[in-house]
């Protein structure tokens, strides 16, 4: 009889897995004739992933491994390094049947900053637009690589299937929806494939949608005219690029307790969408961008759904209300 397959919280706080971790990592350092000068340390390890850091003769190195659900991220890492080198924090060596990355250390993001001005959530924003459309034309590479298309057109599709896992889950599980439940959430499939039409119709092209932006994935430049390098693309997926926007919105409201008719989240949006005009008059991009938010909170949930799919127990018991929350709420108004 086989024992059963450990979740990654377990797996990565075991001697043999750290010992296979070092083994490589010795490989990759020995490529590159560096030395390491010291232990591994743990930086955060979380259901999601584990990070460890790696000090050597030239400073910090980060390894990282992702939950099974996102191993891909550190192939999609090395494919957007090639696309868009001044944008990515290119990895020193990608291991990709195990999701392994081990990277340089960049410093501070650009959440260590002592401010709240809009004007820091406009540059990550617009500076990812440059991203994205360097993207854009690469469909085939990042898809390759691994990343997961959650196109406008499939994802009204993709909520109805999913139905079926919730309701057939059973009553005490933590994605479990009842009947009722699942009759209002697939009452919103309408409105998601009216938020599809919308989008379609725009113009603009599918590109990469980080899932995940906000000032702690981005890294402080060098000087104040160089380009940002973003970070962490687990989440990410093939999407519509304005759905991007959403957990910026979500997060600038929460922070700063204002609605999204706040000035400054209203600046914030017009510095991401001014990077687009040469698709459609800003007008228009505006009105695309309620659908596109919408759409966002689909992609929150499926990034959700493929981590829990490996999660233990405890994790499943914390994290499965948040990738309910934003199946349940798809349809609702974002601004």
């Amino acid at each position: 009889m086989t024992s059963p397959a450990l979740h990654p919280l377990e797996l990565w706080q075991t001697p043999a897995w750290r010992s296979n971790v070092q083994t490589w990592i010795s490989q990759v350092l020995a490529t590159y004739r560096i030395e390491q000068v010291g232990p591994l340390s743990d930086a955060r390890i979380r259901f999601w992933s584990v990070q460890l850091t790696v000090p050597t003769n030239y400073g910090k190195l980060w390894f990282k491994e992702n939950n099974p659900g996102q191993f891909q991220e550190a192939s999609i890492v090395a494919a957007l390094a090639e696309i868009a080198p001044t944008h990515v924090v290119a990895p020193l060596a990608v291991e990709p049947t195990k999701g392994w990355m081990i990277s340089a250390d960049h410093g501070a993001t650009l959440a260590t900053l002592p401010t709240t001005d809009y004007a820091l959530w406009a540059r990550v924003v617009s500076d990812f637009a440059e991203l994205q459309q360097q993207a854009a034309p690469h469909e085939n590479s990042l898809r390759t690589a691994g990343l997961q298309s959650m196109e406008p057109g499939i994802a009204a599709n993709f909520v109805s299937n999913q139905l079926l896992l919730h309701t057939g889950l059973p009553s005490e599980h933590p994605l479990h929806l009842n009947a009722e439940q699942a009759d209002r959430v697939y009452a919103s499939v309408p409105g998601i494939e009216d938020a599809a039409a919308q989008l379609n119709a725009l113009g603009v092209p599918l590109s990469l949608e980080h899932n995940d932006l906000h000032p702690n994935n981005a890294f402080i430049p060098g000087a104040s005219t160089d380009p940002l390098k973003f970070v962490d693309f687990g989440d990410s997926l093939w999407a519509h690029p304005f759905t991007s926007l959403f957990v910026p919105v979500s997060t600038m409201t929460e922070t700063w307790q204002v609605g999204p008719e706040d000035s400054r989240i209203q600046r914030v949006i017009a510095a991401y969408l001014e990077r687009w005009t040469a698709y459609a008059p800003l007008p228009q991009l505006r009105a695309a961008l309620e659908p596109a938010l919408k759409l966002g909170r689909v992609n929150r949930y499926a990034s959700w759904l493929r981590l829990l799919i490996h999660a233990d127990d405890d994790s499943m018991r914390t994290y499965a209300p948040h990738a309910l929350k934003y199946l349940q709420s798809a349809t609702e108004p974002v601004l």
